[in-house]
């Protein structure tokens, strides 16, 4: 239905139709015609009226295409490109991965990469050794970058490379770190952060050296930077402290936020080439501050109880939150398919019949499993289940761990979580009176990508699966980033590690 104010876009052709029919039918009895006005389907008049719906419909989308394309906030693809070309904002093209290469040396011996080396990934694109790398020994890394650019460029722990000409006393044979795998490596700017750069010129106008000046010139040096945050006078008059970040990369299972070193180098000298004042400029990447976090939700019942199987997979979801938990962890391990978790409840879970979810800290996703064993009890049950534990990485379940009820969209819970994660920044660099508020972050950290793990975050998991009907948090091991005790310090950002959701 139309409203003042807004475009009205119908739903299809045969609604405007249907309204011309009304309308008509309408001024006809107000005319004076007593009969049953013919509009019905197979008049000349519903003939005539379907034919005008259809053209009108193609003007209706016609505009509303341009209406979408006339804000920045709505407009999508070439669309998006004509607002970032209008305000001389540069295209930033694709880059290459960066990471490290853990290398066999064989016989006992030591090996010295100079520097250039070139090796290639199992996919065919090429990385090659960045800088010297002497008397190492077998199983050390050497940091390399890709001389190929692209999403093809990232590579997870383990994955194949040969040299193409190694050095003395080093195998054709190697594998992506496990600590620092291959990422970093973008295609084109999506939709989404050419959208950051066009808004920061909107919202902030860069000029005069300006915070949001040196926001946008670290967007538009590197793809692999999500964004950048500014820190005014950190250091007193004529310093400030820039710290650039990147994307979690859940497919190569990077879960940290830093850039790498060499992509780091490539945004100092963007910055220091184009501000060559004699303001002091710091640029760092950010701290990784790991969470820990249990969630409560009211999801539908189990559909073995008359749920609509959108919900728990078990009627009584198992370990129920009880004698004071916030959440249920594994206190001691047997195997990868027997272990004790230390769930407070009386309730004995059904073997054979209760599932389970264990999270992964190393690979930040849900793994599910069918209990078939049960012993021990209240605050020490030693469960046995169907398969091993085992993450994508090779970690077995591990002391600590994470274990939650099953539910039908548990593993997609752990995905948005992580995706949640993903969109925050960076907390405040000083809690220093004599430098507030001229230090704080910019943008502000409740105004683009909160710094703090607040309900903002459950109602966007929430707007994500509407099947949830409440949520809580039960456990946060912290709220907001730890704050430097000194500005020598760079600022803290959340990035998730041990999660778990359990029934309201």
């Amino acid at each position: 239905m139309a409203t003042v104010g807004e475009l009205y876009v119908p739903g299809s052709a045969g609604e405007i139709r249907d309204d011309m029919l009304t309308d008509i039918r309408l001024e006809m009895i107000a005319q004076g015609i007593t009969d049953d006005p013919p509009v019905q389907p197979g008049t000349d008049l519903y003939i005539w009226a379907d034919a005008v719906a259809n053209s009108a419909m193609l003007q209706y989308a016609n505009i509303a295409l341009l209406s979408d394309a006339a804000n920045p906030n709505d407009a999508e693809g070439e669309d998006l490109d004509k607002w970032r070309e209008a305000l001389g904002l540069p295209e930033v093209v694709a880059s290459g991965s960066s990471g490290k290469i853990k290398v066999t040396v064989e016989g006992g011996g030591t090996a010295t990469f100079g520097g250039g080396e070139q090796g290639v990934l199992d996919n065919g694109l090429r990385i090659e050794v960045s800088g010297a790398h002497v008397g190492i020994v077998d199983a050390a890394e050497v940091a390399v970058t890709a001389l190929d650019t692209g999403t093809d460029t990232n590579a997870e722990p383990g994955y194949s490379v040969r040299w193409a000409n190694p050095p003395i006393n080093v195998a054709t044979d190697a594998e992506v770190s496990a600590n620092v795998p291959l990422t970093g490596g973008t295609d084109e700017e999506n939709d989404d952060r050419k959208r950051t750069r066009i808004l920061n010129r909107l919202r902030n106008p860069p000029g005069g050296g300006n915070w949001s000046q040196k926001r946008e010139t670290v967007l538009n040096a590197l793809s692999s930077v999500q964004d950048a945050y500014i820190y005014p006078a950190l250091g007193g008059p004529a310093s400030e402290r820039i710290v650039p970040v990147k994307a979690l990369d859940t497919e190569n299972m990077d879960y940290s936020r830093a850039l790498s070193s060499d992509a780091m180098a490539i945004v100092r000298s963007a910055i220091h080439a184009e501000f060559d004042s004699p303001d002091e400029i710091v640029i760092q990447p950010p701290v990784d501050q790991a969470v820990d976090v249990a969630i409560t939700l009211t999801l539908p019942n189990s559909a073995q109880t008359n749920g609509d199987g959108t919900g728990w997979t078990d009627a009584a979801p198992w370990p129920p939150l009880e004698g004071g938990d916030t959440r249920v962890s594994v206190s001691a391990v047997s195997s990868a398919t027997t272990f004790t978790v230390n769930a407070s409840t009386t309730t004995t879970p059904v073997a054979n019949q209760t599932h389970v979810a264990w999270w992964s800290p190393n690979t930040r996703r849900f793994h599910l499993a069918l209990i078939t064993g049960v012993t021990g009890g209240t605050g020490a049950w030693v469960i046995t289940v169907d398969q091993p534990m085992t993450d994508a990485l090779g970690n077995d379940v591990a002391v600590s761990d994470y274990l939650s009820p099953s539910a039908a969209s548990v593993e997609a819970y752990g995905e948005t979580w992580v995706s949640l994660m993903n969109a925050m920044g960076p907390g405040e660099n000083t809690a220093d009176a004599n430098r507030l508020p001229r230090s704080l972050r910019h943008p502000g950290i409740v105004e683009d990508a909160h710094a703090d793990l607040t309900n903002a975050q459950l109602s966007l998991m929430r707007g994500e699966h509407p099947e949830i009907m409440d949520f809580d948090y039960s456990y946060r091991s912290s709220t907001s980033p730890t704050v430097p005790a000194t500005v020598a310090t760079a600022p803290s950002i959340l990035t998730p590690q041990h999660f778990g959701i359990y029934s309201s």
